[in-house]
Formats: C-alpha cells, sequence, structure tokens
C-alpha cells in the first residue's frame, strides 16, 4: 500500500509539470540543472583589431591554461589558486605570478612573487573581458580578448609541447649528470697528504655556496650542469652586492670543474671568457682530512 501511496504522488505531479504551466517550469528546472558554468577555452587570446593575426602568430596577448592551472602574458605569467564563479558567465581567478618588468619597476627582486586576481566575463563564444591586478590593485581598465585562430593555436600547443619535451630531457640528463663532491683537494702527486692536513689546494662547499681556491673565497652564485662538465658562476675576493635577500656577485668569473675519475677533477678558471692561469688537477683528500677539516669550520 505504501509504494502504491508513492507511486501515485510522483504520476501526480508529473501530472501537473504537463498541465498549462507545467512544460514551461519543467524546461526551466531542466536547463537550472544541467547548464554548465562557464569556463574559458584554453588556449592563446588576444585584443581584435589592427595587428591580430600578427598577435596571435606571436603567442597573443593572453594565454589561458585551466588545465594546468596557469595563466600567463607577456614576461608575466601565473599559477592559479582558487577561481570563484562570480555571476553566470563570469569568474574570478586569485593567482600567484612572476612578473619580471614589475619586479624591475618596484626595485624588486627579479624572483618576487605577486598575488594577484583576474576577472574573466563571456562576451560570446570566442570573446570575453578581462580586467588583472597590478601588484595586487586594479589599475587598468578591462579589454576585450578574442580567441586566436586554429593555425595560431596549433603553433602554440607545438611550441608547450616542445618546452615541456626540453625541459624533461634537461631534467633527465641533470639527474644523471655528475657533481664533484663537497671537500676539500689537493694537488695530486708530491705531499698530497701534507696538503690535504693544511686544508688542501681548493675548497668545494656547493651546499653552501662556497669555493676557495688557493686561498680566495668565493661566492657560487650558479651552478650550471653541462654534461660532462659542472660550470660554477662565481664571485672571488670581490665584495658582494646585497639585493633583497639574495647576494649576488658584481663581476662575472667562472669555474669549469671536469671528472678525471671518482677521485681526481680538473679545475680551470675564466675570466671574461679567458683563463687566467693554468688548469688545475685536484684529488679529493683522505676521510681523516675531510673530518679534520668539518671540525675546524664546527669550532670557528
Amino acid at each position: 500500500m505504501l509504494v502504491t501511496k508513492r507511486w501515485t504522488h510522483i504520476i501526480l505531479s508529473l501530472a501537473f509539470m504537463m498541465s498549462a504551466s507545467g512544460p514551461t517550469l519543467a524546461r526551466d528546472v531542466q536547463k537550472s540543472l544541467v547548464q554548465e558554468r562557464w569556463r574559458p577555452k584554453d588556449g592563446l587570446y588576444a585584443s581584435p583589431g589592427k595587428g591580430f593575426a600578427e598577435i596571435c602568430q606571436e603567442f597573443g596577448d593572453l594565454t589561458v591554461g585551466l588545465r594546468e592551472n596557469d595563466i600567463g602574458g607577456h614576461e608575466w605569467g601565473c599559477k592559479i589558486g582558487k577561481l570563484t564563479d562570480i555571476g553566470p558567465s563570469s569568474i574570478k581567478i586569485e593567482m600567484t605570478c612572476s612578473d619580471y618588468n614589475l619586479a624591475e619597476d618596484l626595485k624588486k627582486p627579479d624572483e618576487t612573487e605577486f598575488k594577484e586576481v583576474i576577472l574573466l566575463k563571456k562576451i560570446d563564444g570566442r570573446s570575453m573581458l578581462v580586467r588583472k591586478t597590478v601588484d595586487g590593485k586594479f589599475k587598468d581598465p578591462e579589454w576585450k580578448a578574442v580567441y586566436c585562430p586554429k593555425d595560431a593555436q596549433r603553433m602554440f600547443l607545438d611550441a608547450q609541447a616542445k618546452n615541456k619535451a626540453d625541459a624533461e630531457q634537461e631534467k633527465a640528463a641533470e639527474k644523471m649528470a655528475w657533481q664533484p663532491r663537497d671537500g676539500i683537494y689537493a694537488n695530486a702527486g708530491a705531499n698530497f697528504d701534507d696538503r690535504c692536513t693544511r686544508s688542501g689546494d681548493a675548497v668545494i662547499r656547493l651546499a653552501q655556496s662556497s669555493l676557495s681556491i688557493g686561498g680566495a673565497s668565493c661566492y657560487v652564485a650558479h651552478v650550471w650542469r653541462k654534461p660532462p662538465d659542472v660550470v660554477l658562476d662565481v664571485n672571488c675576493g670581490q665584495s658582494l652586492i646585497i639585493r633583497g635577500t639574495s647576494f649576488e656577485p658584481p663581476a662575472p668569473e667562472s669555474v669549469i670543474l671536469s671528472k678525471m675519475d671518482d677521485q681526481s677533477i680538473l679545475l680551470r678558471r675564466v675570466q671574461n671568457g679567458q683563463a687566467p692561469g693554468t688548469e688545475q688537477r685536484l684529488r679529493y683528500c683522505p676521510e681523516a682530512a675531510q673530518r679534520a677539516y668539518v671540525d675546524s669550520i664546527k669550532a670557528k
């Protein structure tokens, strides 16, 4: 009996929805249930008008990559943090951005991250209104962005695929690349052990961005893995410039380290593209000398 009453109620409800006002109501309810929230298509966008096609060929004014969780433009790029629907065809995206030009204008380090917001509002199937903050504030008016033609989209996708493949290849190469062990080294040959007990001829401490050669202390600004070598950008014997919270060398100098065997390396110094002195063949000092050096550092 309970089952019969339940089905009777359902049939009566359907009959009401199919009455004079029922069909319209039913269609509205169904439409609201199945209607998808608007999202812009991933790809390139550019401002319409003169030069539109050319701008698209140069990767547009705006790149949208919701699938990859990123949005970018000319010399700025952002990772999406939060996406919120603010209207039937409008979204708000909160982002963490890198912006080389903005950092330069504000005299901040290049690696500074900015918290930004971008508002996107649908106009039609190919265009939308765009407004983005600059340093967290809305300073510029909204502008119209139009989806670029298929050939430009294809070029962009091909470029993205190539960049991704190159990055993966570089990452794999870095993972397999040789790197010298941190520690003290001395010239191989006569008096090798004595040199090691006197802290050697070179001390490599890449974990601390430090390198010492013949008593000269150097700051290691960057490590380039260029198989089979490791190239260090260093600043030796000069005062360091403090910029924000990071240290940067004022003048370019490089040290090239090459593997000779499991215990030996070849060290070459390069200034302004030229080697100022002879190369050094160095050997990793025995463990007793390494421990003594570490203990002397701790005692300071």
